[in-house]
């Protein structure tokens, strides 16, 4: 199963990575993203937390503005010890060679290579993702469209426009342009010898009508795969045969 971890320092970004986590979960579902909260109680803690980053596909490493900064009770850098967690996290999602996405949060700023430890130098490189609290909600959108990219897997689990997958919202669109082409024919045989009235209609349906299928266009080139393109396929003949009914 396709999975995001997010890894995070407590001290750092914990807010941060729980609204990551529940926006996350919404758009993919509550067991496709993981957070160290979730871990049973009794279990070993290493060996849960690294079968879930071994398995996850995306790695999301939150960074607050004192992310690079956090010492521990004898004042030395965290990041220096080679027991701290989030640099084992990060070094054994590097070592995988899985997506390892930098998500800035609290406007801080990416560290320079020669601010980590040689092992997680490779993060400094990788492509920041900055997330504002004044547009969370569009940044959490943009966020979830740019995973679905990165893993097909987890496109086909995206829920957009109100909770609608992929195939939910592809029918849902059907349905709306087979009303459109209804609605079409009726207000065509009542509108008689209106024929400024009947070509209002005719231009108002088809330009929801192409709304419809642009929406659905830009969709399909966003999240991706064949069987999206296939339905966006059935979506446009189905279309075309309700142009067909209306003229």
């Amino acid at each position: 199963m396709a999975s995001i971890f997010i890894s995070y320092r407590r001290d750092d970004s914990q807010g941060f990575a729980g609204r990551l986590e529940d926006d996350l979960s919404e758009r993919f579902g509550d067991d496709r993203v993981f957070r160290d909260r979730e871990i049973p109680a009794g279990s070993d803690f290493a060996r849960h937390l690294e079968a879930r980053l071994d398995a996850a596909e995306v790695v999301l490493v939150v960074i607050g503005r004192g992310w690079l900064d956090q010492r521990d009770a004898e004042g030395r850098l965290r990041l220096d010890s080679p027991d701290d967690w989030v640099r084992r996290e990060i070094e054994r999602a590097l070592a995988r060679a899985v997506p390892v996405v930098p998500v800035l949060v609290g406007g801080a700023v990416m560290p320079w290579p020669d601010q980590l430890p040689d092992s997680l130098a490779e993060l400094a490189g990788r492509q920041a993702f900055s997330v504002s609290d004044q547009r969370w909600s569009t940044d959490m959108d943009a966020l979830a469209a740019q995973l679905a990219r990165i893993s097909p897997e987890l496109a086909r689990h995206l829920k957009v426009h109100g909770g609608h997958g992929p195939r939910e919202l592809f029918e849902l669109l059907r349905e709306r342009i087979h009303e459109a082409g209804q609605a079409a024919n009726g207000e065509a045989r009542a509108a008689g010898g209106g024929f400024a009235r009947w070509v209002a209609g005719r231009l108002g349906r088809v330009f929801g009508v192409v709304v419809t299928l642009a929406v659905a266009y830009l969709l399909v080139r966003a999240l991706g795969g064949s069987e999206l393109n296939r339905m966006l396929d059935r979506v446009i003949a189905t279309a075309i045969e309700q142009f067909r009914a209306v003229f």
